[in-house]
């Protein structure tokens, strides 16, 4: 009696697992499907709440572009010019968010501008780019590490036109050179430029 009972234990833990395992087998299509339509739903979101182009974004889109490959701007400048030209604030925000700008490369190329049309020293450069050309600190400070320019020249072709243009002694070109209010040239470039001056 008792090995038949434990007999017919086993056939029900047997047809209870075969239960078990058709159920599981069932439920995987059903895990599969939701795990599917999850990971697709993100995407019809992004498609279905992406932001259309606003009225003259793309002509705002052109208008930067042109800028920054003729005029070398920072994206200050760019935001002014556009608002200059009575864009809509969407079509600029439009413009700056979709145009392809290395900032670092127009600040070092405005910097290089700078250097060739008004001979400026490095720190004048620095101020400059920042004051006048609306870049940040770090572009600045990116444009004037990478400038190749030579600065002891630039303070003699600047002590040369203050001596031609105004009549300024040597004394009073070196001060001009180094004052922080003027060129900002380092000591050894105005004396380079002074020792040159007569050349």
């Amino acid at each position: 009696m008792k090995p038949q009972k434990r007999q017919n234990l086993n056939r029900k833990q047997i047809i209870l697992l075969c239960i078990i395992s058709l159920l599981f087998l069932a439920l995987i299509p059903i895990a599969i499907f939701s795990l599917r339509t999850t990971t697709s739903s993100p995407a019809t979101s992004r498609i279905q709440t992406e932001v259309p182009v606003p009225k003259r974004g793309k002509s705002a889109l052109k208008q930067v572009q042109n800028y920054s490959d003729v005029m070398h701007m920072s994206k200050q400048d760019l935001v002014d010019q556009l608002t200059s030209k009575h864009y809509s604030k969407s079509a600029i925000n439009y413009a700056i968010k979709h145009v392809k700008i290395d900032y670092d490369q127009n600040a070092l190329l405005k910097g290089k501008e700078y250097s060739d049309s008004q001979n400026m020293s490095k720190q004048g450069i620095y101020d400059q780019l920042i004051s006048k050309g609306k870049f940040t600190v770090k572009q600045a400070q990116y444009a004037v590490d990478n400038l190749q320019v030579d600065y002891n020249q630039n303070a003699l072709i600047t002590a040369k036109n203050y001596q031609r243009d105004l009549g300024f002694s040597p004394a009073k070109i070196r001060e001009v050179l180094i004052s922080d209010k003027n060129e900002k040239f380092t000591v050894d470039q105005a004396d380079y430029a002074i020792q040159h001056l007569n050349d």
